[in-house]
């Protein structure tokens, strides 16, 4: 494995949220932000969604959801690129990993009361146009997120089912409602965790784990940050018919546009 930053070979987190992350594929970390980063980083997700925030599918014209999403807010808003680069989270996301990280993307998400329809299960391994060791994503909540405000549920230990390794993104698009236990089976019996948090903490979870969120019934909006690490040495794979403008096949992603970890943690 690539060595981690100098900071993040100390422990920033307990070694049982290591242990999780890695047996489990996700893990749920709390206190990740401080009250006034919360206030500050709601404050800015909700002006940017009001500014650019669009209705979002799951990506690669995968499902359709009612989650409103920013666009590049990790490069095009001051405020949540500092979120996307906060030191402490890219700390503990080197630290679950093991390995050194870049930044890949940075959005915020809300989902607005009434919608009470639950994300399609999926993982996200299947949409990634990356070739990596490692990929994961911190979904950090900016608002308490309880069952009834459509927190994430995950299938733990599902980032190490069998082969093969990533499910065809043409099932994904023909469909999305069921493609993951179509490809894997198994996954159809297994446990379930929902995992409820306060504001300021984070689920961190692995790119081949299972997951959904529940709809949200409550009477508020649920405001979440995704930040989204990779292995820093992963390289761009596009999928056919997606190619991104500004990156190559087999390219590295430059790093100032997707700055790694030991930049700025």
């Amino acid at each position: 494995m690539t060595e981690t930053s100098s900071q993040t070979r100390s422990a920033v987190v307990d070694q049982r949220y290591v242990t999780q992350f890695r047996e489990d594929g996700f893990t749920h970390v709390p206190n990740v932000l401080t009250p006034e980063e919360v206030a500050q980083y709601r404050a800015a997700a909700l002006a940017e969604i009001e500014r650019s925030g669009v209705v979002a599918g799951m990506g690669m014209k995968v499902g359709v959801t009612a989650v409103r999403i920013t666009k590049d807010a990790f490069r095009n808003n001051d405020v949540l690129r500092g979120l996307a680069r906060h030191p402490r989270v890219g700390a503990i996301a080197e630290q679950l990993s093991g390995i050194s990280l870049r930044v890949w993307g940075g959005e915020t998400l809300v989902k607005s009361p009434g919608d009470a329809a639950p994300t399609t299960w999926h993982d996200d391994l299947t949409l990634a146009p990356l070739d990596g060791r490692l990929l994961l994503n911190a979904w950090i909540a900016l608002v308490d997120v309880p069952v009834e405000r459509g927190c994430m549920t995950f299938i733990p230990g599902s980032h190490r089912r069998p082969e093969p390794f990533r499910a065809p993104l043409t099932a994904a698009q023909e469909n999305p409602e069921s493609y993951l236990f179509d490809t894997y089976p198994g996954l159809t019996w297994d446990r379930r965790v929902t995992v409820p948090l306060r504001a300021g903490d984070a689920t961190f979870h692995q790119w081949r784990t299972g997951h959904t969120a529940g709809g949200n019934t409550s009477d508020a909006d649920r405001v979440a940050f995704i930040t989204t690490y990779t292995d820093a040495e992963a390289t761009y794979r596009p999928h056919p018919g997606h190619q991104w403008a500004d990156l190559e096949a087999g390219q590295l992603p430059p790093d100032e546009i997707y700055p790694r970890v030991a930049d700025f943690a």
